[in-house]
């Protein structure tokens, strides 16, 4: 991963035709918000996926896909619980790494 990360944070912009996603660049107690995080990006994404379902594009398919975003947050909770802490939330230095329970997918 470390080949897709730029220190000067022209990483934290994606444009694309009909996207344009800024994500937070640096520690925003240091230098502010000036952009989204992942998880911004997750629950919006969820939000539409809901809409979908609560009309006539509910799916399978679209359940499936709530499901794994459902999982993606609760992954990012824990990696912030932990980080909170071991006292290195916002900051560059790694979290301990331990065995996360794995939910199961549900059965269709």
């Amino acid at each position: 991963m470390e080949a897709w990360r730029h220190l000067d944070g022209s990483d934290s912009r994606v444009d694309r035709e009909f996207l344009h996603v800024v994500f937070q660049h640096g520690n925003p107690a240091e230098v502010g918000v000036n952009g989204c995080s992942v998880e911004d990006v997750i629950e919006s994404l969820i939000h539409k996926l809901l809409d979908f379902q609560g009309r006539e594009l509910q799916c399978e398919e679209n359940a499936t896909a709530l499901w794994h975003l459902s999982a993606a947050q609760d992954a990012l909770q824990l990696r912030r619980r932990r980080r909170e802490d071991e006292g290195v939330l916002g900051t560059l230095q790694p979290h301990l790494d331990v065995p996360v329970p794995v939910r199961p997918i549900p059965a269709t």
